[in-house]
C-alpha cells in the first residue's frame, strides 16, 4: 500500500511539474513577443541556442534558474512574475482541473487519493 501511495504521489506531482513548465513557457513566450523579439534575437540575448527557447516555450526543457535571472532581466520583469499564472490563482479553474482528474481514477487509485486528500485537509 505504501509502494501504491508513493507511485500515485508521484503521477500527481509530475502533472503538476508538467503543467508549470508548459504555463512558464506560454508564459515567456508571450512577455518575448511583447517585447518584439524574435525567438533568435531572444536566444542571442540572453545567451542560449534558439531551438533551447523554442523547447522552453513548448513546456519540453525547464530553464536553468541563470536562465530564468537572464529572461526576466531581457524582458524587464522580476523572475517571479514569470510564474504569475492565473489558472494556477483561479479558484475554480483548480476545481475544474481536480475534477477533472478525479474523473479519471477507479477502485484503488480513487482510494489512494482519498487517503491523501483526507490526510492533507485533516
Amino acid at each position: 500500500m505504501t509502494l501504491y501511495f508513493v507511485q500515485i504521489t508521484f503521477i500527481l506531482i509530475k502533472e503538476v511539474f508538467m503543467d508549470i513548465k508548459k504555463s512558464l513557457g506560454v508564459k515567456i513566450k508571450d512577455l518575448r513577443r511583447k517585447n518584439g523579439y524574435t525567438q533568435e534575437m531572444f536566444a542571442e540575448l540572453i545567451g542560449v541556442a534558439p531551438r533551447h527557447i523554442s523547447r522552453i516555450e513548448n513546456g519540453v526543457n525547464t530553464p536553468a534558474i541563470e536562465t530564468l535571472g537572464r529572461i526576466a532581466k531581457c524582458l524587464n520583469v522580476e523572475v517571479k512574475e514569470l510564474f504569475n499564472f492565473p489558472s494556477f490563482h483561479d479558484e475554480q479553474y483548480l476545481k475544474n482541473e481536480i475534477n477533472e482528474m478525479l474523473s479519471n481514477l477507479k477502485g484503488k487509485e480513487l482510494e489512494t487519493v482519498h487517503k491523501i486528500l483526507s490526510a492533507i485537509i485533516k
